[in-house]
């Protein structure tokens, strides 16, 4: 590594996606990019909290997330959202 910063703009939909080939990466390209993951990471949380979004394990091990105006999605959880995160 050189030791710089590089600041990239994304929207939502391609952080999702950013967030998803990281994670299907092999180990060692998620070891190098885990830096990345974790500000992507921060970046949902930080986003879902300005949604208001509510989130609770239902039956079956589903998270269900509930927006403050009412959507709500359904789906299994990512692992760093697995314990309270």
């Amino acid at each position: 590594m050189n030791g710089r910063d590089y600041t990239i703009k994304f929207n939502a939909f391609e952080g999702g996606v950013l967030t998803g080939v990281i994670m299907q990466s092999d180990d060692r390209s998620q070891r190098a990019l885990k830096p990345v993951l974790d500000q992507l990471i921060d970046i949902k949380k930080q986003s879902e909290l300005d949604a208001g979004v509510k989130k609770e394990i239902i039956p079956g091990g589903m998270l269900k997330l509930t927006d403050k105006d009412g959507n709500v999605v359904t789906r299994e959880p990512y692992p760093w959202e697995v314990g309270g995160n």
